[in-house]
C-alpha cells in the first residue's frame, strides 16, 4: 500500500512540475548547468543505501525529486527577480497531494491494525472445547464394556458364546465319529456281499453215490444256505447304509460354524469398540493443542508482517512531513536556510502505530481445558493391540478366543511351515537377475527376512537340503515362486525339507498360491452406521486384511480435496497387511470409518462361484491326496486360494461331510465324469 502511494507522489511531482507556467518552465530551463551549492551537497547525502527497503528508496527519490525543484526554483527566482506567482500555486498543489498521501497512509494503518486484530480474537476459531470429564465415546456406545463382556437382556455376549463353543464341536466329531464308523462298516459290508458267490466251484458239492433224491437234497441244502447268508449280509449292509443316512452331521456342522462365526462377531464388536474408543481419543487429544499451536503460529506471522508494514508506512509518514516543510521553504526568503532546516529537524512517526502489534509482548495464548481422559489414557479397556489384552479380557476369564482381528490390530503378515523329506530340483530355484547365481543364504533368519520381503508372489520359500539349519558350506536356497507342488513332491533320499512362507498367522495348507485376487470390501462411517458403502480393490494377494489406519493432506487428490473443505488432516486411508493405501474414506474429523466385511471376489481369472454336478463322481486319481474338508465353505476357499491348481470339488456322499480338490492339471471334462450310484456329486470352479 506504502509503495503505490509513493509512486503515485513521484507521478504526481513530474506532472505538477511538467504543468507550470511556459514562462516559469523557461526559468527552470534557463540554467541547466549551474553550479551544485549547499543544497545540491545535502541532495548527494541523502542518497539511500544499498539493501534499503524499497519504501524507503522510494521516500528518498520524493525527497531528493523536492531539493533538485527547489534548486531549480532558486535559479528561476533569481533569474525572474523573485516572482513567485506561479511558484505558490505549485507549491498548493504539490500540499494537496501530500495530504491525500499522508491520509492513505493512515488508512493504510488502520487496515494492518484491524487485520492483526482479526487474527488475534480469531486464536480459538475452529479449536474443540472441552471439559475436564469430556470423553470421545464412539457413536452409540455409552462407555460401558459390561454387556459386550457378559450375558446382556437380548443377546449373549462373547464370553457365553465361547463357551458354547466346545459342547457345540463335541456333538458335531461324535456324529461324524460315529458317521465314519458307520461308513467303515458299510464298506466292510459291501465287501462280504461282494465276495459272496452262489456257485463257488463243482468241488463245494461233495455228494457221493447216484442217488438223484440225495443229490436233490444236497443241492436244496447248499443253496439254502447260501440264500440265507446272501439275504443276511445284504440286510446288515441296507441297515448300515439306512443308519449313515439317519447320521447327517450338516445340522450339528453347521451349529457348531455358527457359534464359531456368532462368537467372532461378537468378539469383533468388542474389539473394535475398544479400537474406535482408543482412536478418537487419541485423535482429539492431539488435535486440542496442535489447533491452537497452529493458530497462535499464524497471528504470530501476522504480527511479524503488521510490525514490518508499520515501520515503512512510519517511514514515509515521516518523509511526507519532511516534504511538507520543504515546500514550505519554496517561499521563504532564505530558501536554502530553510531547507537546511527542514532536513535536520527530527519528525516524530508516533501517529504511525497499530496497538495490536505494540500489545504482541504482553499478548498470551488462549486457555482451554485438557480432558482427564488425554492424560490418563483410556482406562475402561487396553488397547487391542496391547500385549495384556488377550490375558486381561480373554484368557483370565478361561475364554479361547480368535486371533484379533480389528482395524487396529498388527497382522501377522506370515509364518512358516515345515515340509520334511522333500525335494527340490534346481529348475524351481530363484536365480540372481545380475549375476546369475542362485539367491542363497548362510543365515536363516537373513533368508526369512528377504523371502518375507518379497512376499509369497515371488517368493514360494526356503529349501534346506539337509535340513539342519544354512551354513557356509550347505546355504539354503530361495525356492522362487509359484514354487511345488507339496502332496506330491518327490521324497527325499537325504531328509531335504522345505520351509513354506504362509499368508497370516495361520492360513489352510494348499499346493499353490493365487497372485491376484479382486475383492469386495464394505464399510460404514461414524456419521452414518447404517449406510454401508463398497469399495472394489483389484490386485491384492489371497488372505489379505483391510482396516482404516492413518489420514494423507498431501499425496493424494482426495486428501487435498478434504483440506479445501476444512478437515486439514485429510482423508482417512483404507490399507493392506503391508501397510499400502489402497483407498480412501471419509475425510479425518471426528467422522470415523469401519471395515465390517472384506472378501474376494475372484482370483486369477476365477470366480468365488460353483456349477454342481448331482450323481457324478471322479475317480480318485483325479483328486489331489491329502486335501480333506469337512464344510463345503472350507473346500471353496481352499480352492479359491489354489488358482488353477483346483478345478472344483468332489463329495462322495453330496452332504457336505467329506469333500476333495480335484486337480486343476488333468483337464477335468464332464466326459470323464461317471454315474454315481451313492449319490456322489462333483463341483466346477466357474471361470470369471
Amino acid at each position: 500500500m506504502q509503495l503505490s502511494s509513493v509512486q503515485m507522489m513521484c507521478r504526481a511531482l513530474l506532472l505538477i512540475a511538467a504543468g507550470l507556467s511556459t514562462s516559469l518552465a523557461a526559468k527552470l530551463a534557463a540554467a541547466p548547468n549551474i553550479q551544485q551549492d549547499g543544497i545540491v551537497n545535502l541532495l548527494a547525502s541523502s542518497q539511500s543505501a544499498p539493501g534499503t527497503p524499497a519504501s524507503k528508496n522510494k521516500a528518498s527519490e520524493m525527497e531528493q525529486m523536492v531539493l533538485l525543484l527547489a534548486q531549480q526554483a532558486k535559479v528561476a527566482r533569481k533569474s525572474s527577480q523573485k516572482a513567485d506567482g506561479n511558484l505558490d500555486e505549485f507549491v498548493e498543489m504539490i500540499k494537496k497531494e501530500l495530504l491525500k498521501m499522508e491520509s492513505k497512509i493512515k488508512d493504510a494503518v488502520a487496515i494492518v491494525d484491524s487485520g492483526c486484530k482479526d487474527t488475534f480474537g480469531n486464536l480459538s476459531a475452529g479449536c474443540p472445547a472441552y471439559f475436564s470429564n469430556t470423553t470421545f465415546l464412539p457413536a452409540g456406545f455409552d462407555g460401558d464394556f459390561t454387556p459386550l463382556r457378559e450375558a446382556h437382556s437380548r443377546c449373549q455376549a462373547h464370553s457365553r458364546c465361547r463357551s458354547q463353543i466346545s459342547s457345540r464341536k463335541q456333538e458335531m466329531d461324535s456324529c461324524k465319529s460315529s458317521r465314519e464308523s458307520l461308513i467303515l462298516q458299510e464298506h466292510t459290508l459291501t465287501a462280504q456281499f461282494r465276495s459272496i458267490n452262489v456257485f463257488e466251484s463243482p468241488e463245494e458239492c461233495a455228494v457221493t453215490g447216484t442217488d438223484v433224491l440225495g443229490y436233490l437234497a444236497a443241492m436244496r441244502d447248499h443253496f439254502d444256505g447260501k440264500k440265507t447268508t446272501w439275504w443276511s449280509t445284504y440286510y446288515k449292509l441296507e441297515n448300515v447304509t439306512q443308519n449313515i443316512t439317519k447320521w447327517n452331521c450338516t445340522e450339528k456342522e453347521l451349529a457348531y460354524y455358527n457359534k464359531l462365526t456368532e462368537c467372532s462377531e461378537k468378539q469383533l464388536t468388542l474389539e473394535e469398540t475398544a479400537c474406535e474408543l482408543h482412536a478418537r481419543t487419541k485423535e482429539a487429544c492431539a488435535m486440542l493443542p496442535s489447533c491452537f499451536d497452529k493458530n497462535w503460529d499464524g497471528y504470530s506471522k501476522q504480527v511479524s508482517l503488521a510490525n514490518a508494514t508499520i515501520k515503512d508506512l512510519r517511514f514515509e509518514y515521516v518523509a511526507v512531513k519532511r516534504i511538507t516543510c520543504m515546500l514550505d521553504a519554496f517561499t521563504a526568503p532564505d530558501l536554502e536556510a530553510k531547507i537546511e532546516e527542514c532536513m535536520a529537524k527530527q519528525y516524530s512517526g508516533a501517529a504511525i502505530s497499530s496497538a495490536c502489534v505494540e500489545g504482541f509482548l504482553d499478548a498470551t495464548k488462549p486457555s482451554f481445558i485438557t480432558p482427564d481422559v488425554c492424560a490418563s489414557g483410556v482406562k475402561s479397556i487396553l488397547h487391542p493391540n496391547d500385549d495384556n489384552f488377550n490375558e486381561t479380557e480373554y484368557a483370565s476369564q478361561g475364554i479361547a478366543a480368535s486371533p484379533c482381528m480389528a482395524s487396529c490390530c498388527e497382522l501377522e503378515l506370515y509364518h512358516w511351515q515345515t515340509y520334511t523329506n522333500a525335494f527340490v530340483t534346481s529348475d524351481h530355484y530363484m536365480y540372481d537377475s545380475d549375476s546369475g547365481r542362485v539367491v542363497s543364504y548362510t543365515n536363516m533368519a537373513e533368508a526369512k527376512q528377504a523371502c518375507e520381503t518379497m512376499g509369497s508372489v515371488l517368493c514360494f520359500g526356503i529349501y534346506d537340503a539337509n535340513c539342519d539349519g544354512p551354513s557356509y558350506e550347505n546355504p539354503v536356497k530361495i525356492v522362487k515362486a509359484p514354487g511345488i507342488d507339496l502332496e506330491s513332491v518327490k521324497e527325499s533320499s537325504v531328509g531335504s525339507c522345505v520351509q513354506k512362507l504362509m499368508n497370516g498367522p495361520g492360513t489352510t495348507m494348499t499346493t499353490t498360491t493365487v497372485k491376484a485376487c479382486i475383492y469386495e470390501v464394505q464399510y460404514t462411517s461414524s456419521a452414518a452406521p447404517d449406510d454401508v458403502k463398497t469399495l472394489t480393490v483389484e490386485h491384492q494377494e489371497y488372505g489379505e486384511a483391510f482396516r482404516f489406519s492413518g489420514c494423507d493432506n498431501e499425496e493424494l487428490d482426495e486428501g487435498k480435496a478434504c483440506v479445501s473443505s476444512g478437515a486439514q488432516n485429510g482423508v482417512r486411508l483404507l490399507k493392506n497387511r503391508y501397510g499400502q493405501a489402497v483407498a480412501t474414506g471419509s475425510c479425518c474429523t471426528s467422522e470415523t470409518n469401519k471395515v465390517i466385511l472384506s472378501e474376494a471376489t475372484e482370483c486369477d481369472g476365477y470366480k468365488d462361484e460353483y456349477k454342481k454336478y448331482d450323481s457324478m463322481y471322479l475317480t480318485a486319481s483325479k483328486l489331489i491326496r491329502g486335501t480333506s474338508y469337512h464344510s463345503i465353505r472350507e473346500a471353496q476357499i481352499a480352492c479359491l486360494k489354489m488358482g488353477h491348481k483346483c478345478w472344483g470339488l468332489f463329495d462322495d456322499k453330496c452332504d457336505m461331510g467329506n469333500l476333495m480338490i480335484v486337480d486343476g492339471d488333468l483337464n477335468i471334462t464332464t466326459s470323464v465324469m461317471r454315474e454315481s450310484h451313492q449319490s456322489s456329486c462333483v463341483y466346477e470352479k466357474l471361470h470369471v
